[in-house]
Order: structure tokens, then sequence, then C-alpha cells
């Protein structure tokens, strides 16, 4: 059973005795009520966000957002474009269980398939992702995280494949097309950077046409900058997508060319993922919605309107094509991150 705002806001006060909460509000706390959340306004005006995992790997979860949020030093943080949670204090209920409190990150979820391309938020968004992805890797290293090389990130991914195929529900043509992709070892040079590893369109919020913070860093890790980018190429359209990968490559320019075709690889390995999980679960529900949306992949790339899974510098030829017709943006330089 889901424990109740006023539940939550006692444990709250418990945590943060300093604050004196006038009122309190439900928050959703994750997807399939994995958290209980709620929002607590302080009589000062100040908002906080009191959250309790309901599962342990939730608890798991939320133990490495506490951690990842930690890393970030007031010099890193202020050198961000966007805000992060801080904890501000944490208590334990009468079962021992975990009730941790942060403050409020204001912002909306951003539905990526109605940005406008020539935005102010596309560029926000792309300056955003290319600064994590400048962040120094020993702030990562040092703190424990993971880190992922391509090849331990290859075999990964073709191990994923090999069970999503064993389903028999994923078609023939898109196995081809993924297991192309994965033999393909040029497309898989490039140098790992720090990431998100969770982005899309609720950990990033937007507020007055901005990036305004980022939130679940659960996933903090060392790995490939193009996973940090498939949640774009999966849900955006043409014209959006290639204007904030330009801005992507303006505002970090080592970027490697081909991060664009693996974001997209990583983009349709998420169905064959949302495959696994429905078998998991055991929910035929998922499942369904799995192959319903493999087929329309299948559908697309059958007709040719899918995008060529290959290495080649199609990131950098677009870029470039647009940084030659559209004004240049401020890029944040390395040195500004220590």
């Amino acid at each position: 059973m889901a424990r109740s705002p006023l539940i939550l806001a006692a444990l709250a006060k418990d945590a943060v005795p300093q604050f004196d909460f006038a009122q309190v509000k439900n928050l959703d706390g994750g997807a399939s009520g994995a958290f209980d959340a709620a929002l607590l306004t302080a009589k000062s005006g100040e908002h906080f966000v009191v959250r309790m995992a309901n599962s342990a790997s939730a608890g798991t979860e939320l133990e490495a957002e506490i951690r990842a949020i930690k890393t970030f030093t007031p010099v890193i943080r202020l050198n961000l474009p966007f805000e992060l949670s801080e904890l501000v204090g944490g208590t334990q209920d009468s079962d021992g269980q975990r009730a941790m409190v942060f403050n409020f990150v204001y912002g909306n979820p951003i539905e990526i398939s109605r940005v406008e391309p020539l935005s102010d938020l596309t560029l926000s968004i792309a300056t955003s992702i290319a600064a994590i992805h400048k962040l120094p890797v020993e702030l990562v290293q040092n703190a424990g995280f993971p880190e992922l090389d391509p090849a331990s990130n290859l075999k990964y991914r073709v191990s994923e494949l090999d069970r999503a195929a064993q389903t028999g529900k994923v078609p023939p043509v898109l196995l081809h097309r993924w297991e192309q992709a994965l033999e393909d070892a040029s497309l898989f040079r490039y140098q790992p950077t720090v990431i998100h590893g969770s982005l899309n369109g609720q950990s990033v919020l937007e507020l007055d046409g901005k990036v305004s913070g980022v939130l679940h860093w659960s996933g903090l890790r060392i790995a490939d900058p193009a996973e940090d980018l498939s949640w774009i190429l999966g849900g955006a359209a043409p014209e959006l997508s290639r204007n904030l990968m330009a801005r992507y490559f303006e505002a970090r320019a080592g970027a490697d060319s081909n991060i664009w075709p693996r974001a997209l690889l990583y983009s349709e390995l998420e169905l064959a993922r949302w495959l696994l999980h429905g078998y998991s679960t055991g929910n035929q529900e998922i499942i369904e919605d799995a192959v319903g949306m493999l087929l329309v992949l299948t559908e697309e790339v059958e007709t040719g309107k899918a995008e060529r899974l290959h290495a080649a510098p199609l990131a950098a030829s677009i870029a470039q094509a647009k940084l030659a017709s559209e004004p240049a943006a401020p890029a944040i330089k390395n040195d500004e991150l220590f």
C-alpha cells in the first residue's frame, strides 16, 4: 500500500526539523509505483521532495542516485547549465525504510516530439547533454561508478540482442539490421565519457524555453555518449534530430562522427529491451506493445524510411551544414568544469 502524503510529510519533518511545512501534495514517484513521493511547501516558501523506495531494486536505485548527486561538487554544479537535486536530509520509518528529502528542481517534462527544431530549447538540450559528456571522467571514476569500454559495451549489446532473438518475436529484418551494425567494428570506435545514463523527457526538465534541471542520476557512469542521445533520435522528427545534433557537435567539438548512427541503433534496441522486460516480468501487455513497435520499425526499414546504421561521417556533415547556415552558439569550455 502506498504511503500517504501526510505520512511522508511527517517523515520529512523528522529528517529536516529545521523546516516547517505548510502544504503537502502527492507526486508521481516513478514507473510501476517504485517510489512513494510527495511535494512539500515550507512556510518559508521553499519546496522539497520526499521519496521512499517500495522495493529492494528501487532502494538500490535511490542509493545510487544519492551517491551520484553527492559526487557533484559546488564548483561543478555552478558550471553546469542546469540544476540538479541536492540531498537535504534523511530518516527512517518504524520498519527501517529510508525517507530522503531533496530540494525541488523546478521545470516541466519535455515532450521531445513537440520541440521546435530551431528553438532555444533545442540549443539548450544539446548544450546540456554536451556539458554532461565534458565532465572530467576522474569525477566519476573516483566515486566508484561503473566504467564500460567499447569492447564491453559491444559484448553486452550482442548478448542482449541474442536474448531478444530467442523470444522469436523480433522480425528477421530487424535482427539482420542490428547484427550488421554490431558487426561493424568501426562504428564502435569512440572515447567513453561521463554519461547520465537515463536521459528522457521525464529526467530533463524545461522552464521558459530552456533546460532548467536534470534528474534521476542513478545511471551515472563512464560509457558511450551516444546512449544519452538515443532518446532524442528515437522520438524526434528528422529536422529536430539534425539541428539538435548540430548544436551538440558545436558544444562538444571532440565528439566522434559515428555517435549519430550508434544513438539511432540504441534507440531501436530499446524496443528489444522493452520486449525482454515484458518477458522477465510476465507482462503480456508489455510484450504485445513491444511487438507492435517492432512491426512499425520493420515497415520503416522495408520501405526505406529508416536511416541506415553504418559507420559514416554523417553526423559531422550534418553539423557542418547546419553551422554554415545558422548563428554560432556559445560552447562550454572544459576548464570551466574544474
